[in-house]
């Protein structure tokens, strides 16, 4: 059952990578979810080589890593935040957050002050002993107490976001993409929620203050239901992205304004959708450069060219403009068309020809495409013209 503890990690590390590394809408809120999987990924790994009995191969993966896990709530926080109000903000009162990473660094910093005997000693205490680990006691804390409060405060920040997650869901716009977005939010704040609870018991139980199906033995020998059921939420948190790929790439909210005579007042809700005018900017690039006129310049050559995921090219033109990748494409293709001719294309040239240079593979798809567009065949529009 502890092989899951290493999936975790795995699927966290390729996860964390993509939002790190691959171009999104919403850098800031991705960002922060993949600092989050980083640690988790992290965190997992850890686990598995501590409890796996492991340690004694990979000694350099000792200590340190505990401030990292005091950390691991913070990004979930601002990820909520940035998702929620659409910025990124510090208040004063989010000092309170980063109380479990300072108690680390103190009892993490004096451990390493101390003789190597007295590290050595904790070391190998915990490679003899991985069961008993959380007992070893540092300056101020124990590891049990450690993760107690790193996970209660996690807890906290969750009971926290929940009246604003609520308020998110239940306003704005119920469009397509802010329907996933309702449900990923749902289920991810879910997912934690239960990991914080069994993560509380799991070091609850660790301290001998309370028993949980004490009987129930599941993983290893010293192995209980809390355990187990702490393994499978790691695992489902590492793998839950993959039922929400378009989350990946966060889908920012921006307020509507009307204007009153010389005022902008804002109307009572949000619009749920992409940032109009850098997405104009974008697709001014496709039309600078005239790669619609290419015949394989579809919706995918279209995502890589922008650089952002092809639904949500499609759900701006829908929400913008309505109307489709292919519509948006060949209008433009049309406007170029009409132009040629008009600059006297057809004179020397065939309507094959132009087809051709418009992007279309036959004269008849081109055809087709124009009279839809103009209401007229491009040599009856050239007749026209002249």
């Amino acid at each position: 059952m502890i092989i899951v503890l290493l999936l975790s990690s795995i699927f966290g590390f390729v996860l964390s990578s993509t939002l790190l590394l691959k171009g999104t809408t919403n850098t800031i809120a991705t960002r922060i979810l993949g600092c989050f999987y980083l640690l988790l990924s992290l965190y997992a790994l850890h686990t598995y080589i501590y409890d796996g009995g492991y340690l004694e191969h990979f000694q350099w993966f000792f200590l340190w890593p505990l401030l990292l896990y005091n950390f691991i709530f913070i990004p979930i926080y601002y990820y909520f935040k940035v998702v929620l109000t659409d910025r990124l903000n510090w208040h004063k009162a989010e000092l309170i957050l980063f109380i479990p990473l300072l108690l680390g660094l103190v009892d993490v910093v004096y451990i390493y002050l101390q003789p190597a005997s007295v590290y050595n000693s904790i070391l190998s205490e915990t490679i003899s002993s991985p069961e008993t680990r959380l007992s070893a006691q540092y300056l101020l804390l124990r590891l049990d107490q450690h993760l107690l409060i790193r996970h209660c405060w996690q807890l906290g920040v969750l009971l926290l976001l929940l009246p604003k997650i609520k308020f998110f869901i239940t306003h704005g716009e119920a469009d397509a993409m802010k329907s996933i977005l309702n449900k990923w939010l749902l289920v991810f704040w879910g997912i934690l929620m239960l990991m914080a609870i069994l993560a509380i018991f799991y070091a609850l139980e660790k301290m001998a203050l309370v028993k949980v199906f004490d009987s129930l033995i599941i993983v290893g020998e010293k192995g209980g239901i809390i355990t187990f059921f702490l393994y499978i939420a790691l695992f489902i948190i590492g793998v839950i992205p993959i039922y929400f790929p378009s989350i990946l790439y966060g889908y920012p909210q921006r307020a509507r304004t009307t204007s009153n005579g010389n005022k902008d007042v804002k109307i009572n809700g949000l619009k749920f959708g992409l940032d109009e005018e850098g997405m104009n900017l974008k697709l001014e690039k496709i039309k600078q450069n005239k790669l619609y006129l290419k015949k394989n310049f579809n919706l995918t050559e279209c995502a890589r060219v922008l650089q952002m995921p092809s639904h949500h090219i499609s759900y701006f033109l829908k929400q913008q403009y309505e109307v489709s990748f292919a519509e948006y494409k060949n209008g433009l293709r049309m406007e170029y068309a009409e132009k040629l001719i008009r600059d006297g294309y057809l004179e020397n040239n065939t309507i094959e020809a132009l087809a051709q240079e418009c992007g279309f593979v036959s004269r008849t798809s081109f055809s087709k495409t124009f009279k839809s567009h103009v209401e007229i065949s491009p040599s009856e529009y050239a007749l026209a013209v002249k």
